[in-house]
This record gives structure tokens, sequence and C-alpha cells, in this order.
């Protein structure tokens, strides 16, 4: 009996309980919704640039052959000599099927000098095109 007396009944406390949950290392929910939300944000916009690089990669390769074409159709063109005033058009063939041209001789104030300008075009209705302007002198 005297074993009975020394025991101490054990006392339920629920703040105790609720501390040492709220103390354990981990994150809630809503940190969680939060981190999930952010990451989700930044990955529709790098998704978003992305294309918009593939865009522009495209972009430039039209840009860069077209440049190289006009400043082809010019070597041509100062190849034949002293051009003629007029215009000409045409188109570049089975290995650029997308590009066309159109060149323009003009007469200038001094009648021993033309201008020549060269436009490469592509795309619907050629909206995009480039354009290269020379003078040529004639010699004498």
């Amino acid at each position: 009996m005297i074993d009975q007396k020394r025991r101490k009944p054990k006392i339920f406390n629920v703040n105790s309980q609720l501390e040492t949950r709220n103390s354990q290392p981990g994150f809630t929910l809503l940190e969680v919704l939060v981190a999930l939300a952010v990451l989700s944000l930044a990955l529709v916009v790098l998704l978003g640039l992305r294309n918009r690089d593939v865009g522009l990669v495209t972009e430039t390769r039209y840009l860069t052959a077209a440049t190289a074409l006009a400043r082809m159709k010019m070597v041509e063109t100062g190849m034949e000599g002293f051009p003629e005033i007029g215009e000409m058009a045409g188109e570049f063939g089975e290995g650029y099927p997308e590009f066309r041209w159109h060149r323009v001789i003009s007469s200038t104030p001094f009648d021993y000098v033309r201008e020549v300008r060269i436009s490469v075009m592509w795309g619907k209705n050629d909206r995009e095109s480039v354009e290269l302007v020379n003078y040529v002198f004639e010699e004498q």
C-alpha cells in the first residue's frame, strides 16, 4: 500500500501536446501552396520566353538569308556594267522558293550615276523585306 501512495497520477495536458506539434520542423500547407504558386508562375514565364526565342531564331534566319540574297543580286547588277533605267523582278529558284526580289534602277541628278535599289521579300503577301541601295558610276 505504501507504493500506491507514492505514485502521482498522470495529468493529461492538452496545451503541452499542441506546443510539441507546433514546434516540430516542417512546412504548413499554406507555405507549400504559396511555394507551388510561385514556382508555377516562374515556369509559365520561362516557357513564354522560350517560345519567343524560337520565333526570333526563325525570323533571324530569314533576315540573314534575305540579306545575303540581296547582296548577291547587287553584285550581279554591278557585274553587268552601267545599268539601264528600269525595273525587274523575279525569284531565286529552287534553293530559296520563299524569297522574291525586285530591282529598281533610277536616275540621279548626275547622268553618270544610277541608283540601284534591290528588295528581297518573303512571308505572307511579302510582308517581310530587306532593301539594299547602291550607287553605280559610269566609267569614263
